[in-house]
C-alpha cells in the first residue's frame, strides 16, 4: 500500500478518535442510557440499540453476543469494498518499482514527482484515494454504535463474561488491551509494504486505539476486538493466501 494511502487511513482514525471524543460531551450523543438526543441521528442511535437489543434477546440476553453478530453483519456489508481496497493495495505494491524510479529520477523536484506519480496513476487507472473509502464507510457506523451502545439501557446493566460491564469503560483494561493486541495482529496481517513509517504506524496505532478503549463503553472496545478479528481472518483469505498459492506456484 502506498506511504500516502495508509498515512491517509490513520489520519482518518485520528480525527475519528478526536470526534468522538468531542461529540461525547455534546448532544449529539445520549447524556445516560435511554435519553437519546433528537432527529434524524437520533433515530439512527435508536436503530441501531434496537438491532442490538434484537439480537441479545436471541442470544440469551448476552449482549457480548449480539455486539459479535452485528460486527459480523457490518463486516460482510462492507466487504465488497474491503476486497476493493486489497486488491488496490496489491496493485500499489506491483507499482512500487515504478514509482521507485520515478523517485530516483527526479530527486529533489517534488513537483516534477507528483506529477510523473499522478500520469502513473492515470495510466494504469489506479486511485490510491479509493483506498480510504472503506474506512469512510465504516466511519457513520462506528459512530452510530457508540452512541448505540452509550444509549443502550440493557446493554448498560449488561456483564460479558461475568467480568466485563459493558455500558461502562473496562478499568481492568482487559478489552481495552486486547483490542490494541489485536489491532497490532490485523495490521500486521494487512500490511503490504515494509516501508519504515508504516512500521512506526504499527506500534503507534495499537497505543491509540487503547487510549480510546479505555475512554469508552467497554462494549465498544470489544466490537473492536471483534473488527480486529474478523478483518485479519478476510484478509488472510483474500490477499495472503492467494498470494502464498502464487508464490508456491511459481516456484
Amino acid at each position: 500500500m502506498d506511504l500516502q494511502q495508509t498515512s491517509n487511513s490513520k489520519w482518518l482514525w485520528g480525527i475519528s478518535g478526536f470526534l468522538m471524543l468531542t461529540l461525547s460531551g455534546c448532544s449529539m450523543y445520549p447524556r445516560k442510557p435511554g435519553e437519546w438526543p433528537s432527529g434524524a441521528w437520533g433515530d439512527a442511535l435508536q436503530f441501531v440499540s434496537r438491532t442490538i437489543d434484537f439480537f441479545a434477546n436471541h442470544l440469551w440476553g448476552n449482549y457480548g453476543l449480539a455486539l459479535l453478530v452485528v460486527t459480523v453483519i457490518v463486516r460482510i456489508l462492507v466487504l465488497p469494498f474491503m476486497v476493493k481496497q486489497i486488491r488496490l493495495s496489491k496493485m500499489m505494491q506491483q507499482m512500487q518499482p515504478e514509482l521507485q524510479k520515478i523517485r530516483s529520477k527526479y530527486k529533489g523536484d517534488n513537483r516534477k514527482i507528483q506529477e510523473e506519480i499522478m500520469k502513473l496513476y492515470q495510466e494504469t487507472g489506479v486511485n490510491p484515494m479509493a483506498g480510504c473509502f472503506p474506512m469512510l464507510i465504516q466511519l457513520p457506523i462506528l459512530y452510530a454504535l457508540f452512541g448505540a451502545i452509550e444509549g443502550n439501557v440493557g446493554l448498560f446493566h449488561s456483564t460479558f463474561l461475568g467480568i466485563f460491564k459493558l455500558g461502562q469503560p473496562d478499568h481492568y483494561y482487559i478489552l481495552p488491551l486486547l483490542a490494541a493486541i489485536t489491532t497490532y495482529l490485523s495490521s500486521r496481517v494487512t500490511m503490504a509494504s515494509t516501508d519504515p513509517q508504516q512500521k512506526m504506524m504499527l506500534f503507534i496505532m495499537p497505543v491509540f486505539i487503547f487510549l480510546i478503549g479505555s475512554r469508552f463503553p467497554a462494549g465498544l472496545a470489544l466490537y473492536w476486538v471483534y473488527t480486529n478479528i474478523f478483518t485479519a481472518v478476510q484478509t488472510y483469505f483474500i490477499r495472503v493466501r492467494p498470494m502464498q498459492r502464487e508464490r508456491a506456484e511459481g516456484s
